[in-house]
């Protein structure tokens, strides 16, 4: 079952020049920029503010593990749509389960997997998801 059938957040990009390569694809690493992109959105729709937790915890999210599948190619001026869920949260991290879509189609362009740990900054070490957070992300996960 698609994550776009579930309680999941949508965001759309068009693809612009600088993004494709010569045949007017979109360049492979440009999924990873959507992908990123479309957590920060997620992030900033259900109210968590990001720079506001950094400057008063200390802590910060970083990217540990970055999983995309190609399925389809996306191509010069389409317009995608990237949704995004979370599959987990453990202790300290996040795992984000994302699919990319050609707007208002079931044409799937790529699947993703992100995990984010939480990280102090002064120890860089692993810390706890905050449960405020953890309450934003709960109707977002399985």
């Amino acid at each position: 079952m698609s994550i776009k059938d579930k309680k999941s957040f949508p965001y759309s990009f068009r693809v612009r020049y600088s993004e494709v390569d010569a045949q007017r694809i979109v360049y492979n690493s440009h999924y990873l920029t959507f992908l990123d992109v479309s957590i920060f959105e997620f992030f900033d729709a259900i109210g968590f503010d990001q720079e506001k937790y950094i400057k008063e915890t200390n802590n910060e999210f970083h990217t540990v593990k970055a999983v995309v599948e190609y399925k389809s190619p996306a191509t010069l001026g389409d317009t995608v749509e990237v949704f995004t869920r979370i599959k987990n949260i453990g202790n300290s991290s996040i795992t984000f389960q994302q699919e990319i879509y050609l707007l208002d189609s079931n044409k799937l362009i790529a699947t993703g997997e992100i995990i984010w740990v939480n990280t102090n900054q002064a120890e860089m070490k692993p810390t706890r998801v905050p449960d405020n957070l953890r309450n934003l992300l709960k109707e977002y996960q399985d």
